[in-house]
């Protein structure tokens, strides 16, 4: 009998709710607790869940590299508990016995949080774009996948030295803000300057020989009209910008985002960078 060996027996009807629990939980952390009946969990639960959503709107912390990577790593936490927890009857973390059954945990919760995470993402108004031109190196070079931010300029302005991300024609691509709107530009062999006095730009690039494009080492002077900007990549001798008649100056509507930093899949040392 049950009673003198000691095992506890667990009937089809109840495996079968704890799997439905553990699925609900693994989507949203504390539901399959309060389908159990352990109301005092699962609105903890479920409220530290509310708490992780409140990350990405109204707080928009996709804005900052490091506390979205936390957020994540608690996220991930909180519904492998939540999912092991309803699926075990007990504490995942505790004991071996059964444990081999987190196995099923484990693809619920990547799925979950890997749905969730993109509709609160693209939600708040961020992006991946994944970048395939060398005209901005040293600062983004190609292959960096950056997190941009498509609100930010609705209650920002436009200023020098700001990274964009701009829409020309059928592409988008990210330049650099050099002047804006009342500045005078101009160019002489590569040295730039700006209402007249010569910029210090330790982010540029050159790789070919001085006076190879004379066309792209001087131009101007170029009075910007307002509501218009003069735009370059920091890779001056391959960027398409505003040196060109072809490129010509930026119009406020094109600029659609502004890239913030180098997102989670670049290697370790560019993985997090901030872009000015």
């Amino acid at each position: 009998m049950p009673g003198e060996t000691g095992v506890s027996q667990v009937s089809p009807d109840d495996s079968r709710e704890r799997l439905l629990a553990a699925c609900l939980s693994a989507v949203a952390p504390g539901a399959g607790q309060l389908l159990l009946g352990q109301r005092r969990k699962g609105l903890v639960l479920l409220f530290v869940f509310v708490l992780i959503l409140c990350c990405f709107w109204p707080l928009r912390l996709p804005r900052f590299y490091a506390p979205i990577t936390l957020v994540i790593l608690v996220w991930l936490g909180l519904c492998f508990y939540a999912a092991g927890s309803a699926l075990l009857g007990r504490s995942p973390f505790s004991g071996r016995a059964s444990n081999w059954r987190l196995l099923a945990v484990t693809p619920l919760v990547y799925v979950s949080i890997n749905l969730l995470f993109a509709l609160l993402f693209l939600g708040s108004g961020f992006r991946l774009m994944h970048i395939m031109s060398s005209a901005m190196e040293p600062t983004i070079i190609s292959g960096d996948r950056l997190v941009m931010d498509r609100r930010y300029y609705r209650h920002a302005p436009v200023e020098r030295d700001d990274l964009v991300v701009m829409r020309r024609k059928d592409y988008i691509t990210v330049k650099r803000v050099i002047a804006i709107g009342g500045d005078t530009i101009q160019a002489m062999d590569r040295q730039v300057f700006l209402n007249g006095r010569l910029l210090n730009e330790p982010f540029i690039q050159h790789f070919r020989p001085a006076g190879t494009d004379p066309d792209m080492d001087s131009f101007g002077p170029i009075t910007v009209p307002e509501g218009k900007y003069f735009v370059m990549g920091d890779n001056r001798d391959v960027s398409l910008d505003s040196r060109s008649s072809e490129f010509g100056l930026l119009d406020k509507a094109a600029i659609v985002a502004k890239p913030l930093y180098v997102g989670w899949f670049a290697s370790k040392t560019r993985r997090g960078k901030k872009l000015n």
